[in-house]
């Protein structure tokens, strides 16, 4: 389970736009300059965020993003996810389909266990969460 750098990055965006008044919209350039990524980076990342509905995008001068969701109701495996498709420690678990292959094997039954510890984790971490810690 890795997570990448556009997953990284995406992170970073929500949590800005997170810090924002419900108001209040952030333009591409003032998110890519403060989270310190390249302006066509950030619209990449912007427009999946958009396109999965955790994030909507105002067109015009004036346009810009901000969140669609509140910051508690968006997690860090939303995020994630939205990015880089459901997570996987390894590539096996990915393509079993059974729990009785998952149990009969005790790797991958140990495996299995720590993934889905993990992504509970990343499930109950809400943006207002990393908000609130980071004030």
């Amino acid at each position: 389970m890795k997570i990448t750098q556009e997953s990284d990055y995406a992170i970073k965006i929500v949590l800005y736009l997170s810090k924002l008044d419900k108001s209040e919209i952030a333009n591409a350039r003032e998110i890519s300059e403060s989270e310190k990524m390249s302006m066509k980076f950030a619209l990449k990342i912007l427009r999946r965020l958009c396109k999965v509905k955790l994030v909507e995008s105002f067109r015009g001068i004036k346009g810009g993003y901000k969140l669609k969701k509140s910051p508690d109701d968006i997690s860090l495996r939303n995020v994630i996810e939205s990015i880089q498709g459901d997570l996987f420690i390894n590539t096996s678990l990915k393509n079993i389909n059974s729990a009785k292959k998952i149990e009969a094997d005790p790797i991958n039954s140990l495996l299995y266990s720590i993934q889905e510890d993990v992504k509970e984790k990343l499930s109950n971490t809400s943006f207002k969460d990393l908000r609130d810690a980071s004030v």
